[in-house]
């Protein structure tokens, strides 16, 4: 019972709840509990608070007007020697970095449902989650076909109701709901479809770790002059692509 479906990838294997330290917010206190929770889960013992991380912020916490800035969240984190950064995935192939995030044990805090559209661009996300696991393709006890992405998010279905077994459902037939990670299970195309920001923040242990991932792994796109790149940044995070992507044909 401590063990998840064969088909299910997740950052942490067991599926004790013991093995997951995680907790609900309060009101637009998404941010800074993404950050407890995923901190957590990484050392496997509740280390860290939303309190915490609200009190360093003071007055850059506002939650009648929305909680925080999202991408303040990597700051918090590297101000505690963590490695991270705020991407954004928009022209690459989102969910192969973020399957390898998994595989590799590494949780990651995304920001779902759009806050802020502006034309054709979308900034930011209005909810902060931690990804937490994946599964492979597979059929249900009735053959229905599923492929899904686990969340940890810290207000599902509401706030005050946060519940590791919410998403718990007995899929192979026995009787017995199976154990999946977190506390919200979306379909694939129902993940794509409300992580329509791209925003992530992947949260490794050390810089270095961070940094040796990122230099193998992903590219940054060439960008606008320093002032211009840092706005892009702030706003939409950086523009990051998987290193062996072809790049985008010239405009001609």
């Amino acid at each position: 019972m401590n063990r998840f479906p064969p088909y299910v990838r997740s950052v942490v294997t067991s599926a004790d709840p013991a093995a997951w330290p995680v907790s609900g917010q309060g009101f637009n206190e998404c941010s800074f509990t993404s950050l407890a929770n995923a901190l957590n889960l990484l050392h496997g013992e509740a280390r860290y608070t939303r309190e915490a991380f609200i009190r360093e912020l003071g007055p850059l916490f506002q939650p009648k007007l929305g909680g925080t800035f999202p991408p303040l969240k990597a700051v918090q984190l590297r101000r505690r020697g963590y490695g991270t950064h705020f991407g954004n995935l928009s022209h690459t192939d989102a969910e192969r970095v973020l399957k390898g995030l998994v595989d590799r044990g590494v949780p990651t805090i995304v920001d779902i449902y759009a806050a802020l559209q502006i034309g054709g661009l979308r900034l930011w996300g209005q909810h902060a989650t931690v990804l937490v696991g994946y599964s492979l393709p597979f059929r249900d006890a009735t053959g229905a076909f599923h492929e899904e992405y686990y969340l940890v998010d810290a207000q599902w279905p509401e706030l005050g109701r946060f519940d590791l077994a919410f998403n718990d459902v007995d899929r192979d037939g026995d009787g017995v709901p199976e154990r999946y990670p977190g506390n919200r299970t979306l379909s694939r195309h129902e993940f794509l479809r409300l992580w329509s920001s791209r925003n992530y923040c992947p949260v490794f242990r050390t810089s270095a770790e961070h940094d040796a991932w990122y230099r193998a792994t992903m590219r940054r796109a060439p960008g606008p002059p320093v002032a211009g790149w840092i706005g892009q940044s702030l706003l939409f995070g950086s523009d990051d692509r998987v290193r062996d992507e072809s790049p985008p044909a010239p405009v001609v």
